[in-house]
C-alpha cells in the first residue's frame, strides 16, 4: 500500500505541475487544465493523508 500511495503522490505532483505549465503556455483549454490540476491535487493530498494516518497509527501503538 505504501508503494501505491507513493506512486499516487508522485503522479499527483506531476499532474499539478503539468497543469501549471499547460496553463502558463496555453497548451490546452482552461477546463482541461483545471481538471488535470484538480486531479493532481487530490492525488497528492490523498497520498499525504495516507502517510500521516499511517504515522499516527504507528505512534499510537
Amino acid at each position: 500500500m505504501k508503494k501505491i500511495a507513493l506512486i499516487t503522490g508522485i503522479l499527483g505532483v506531476a499532474l499539478a505541475v503539468l497543469a501549471y505549465f499547460a496553463d502558463l503556455n496555453s497548451w490546452m483549454s482552461t477546463e482541461k487544465v483545471l481538471t488535470i490540476g484538480f486531479i493532481g491535487y487530490v492525488m497528492g493530498i490523498t497520498a499525504v493523508a495516507y502517510f500521516l494516518l499511517t504515522l499516527i497509527y504507528k505512534w499510537s501503538q
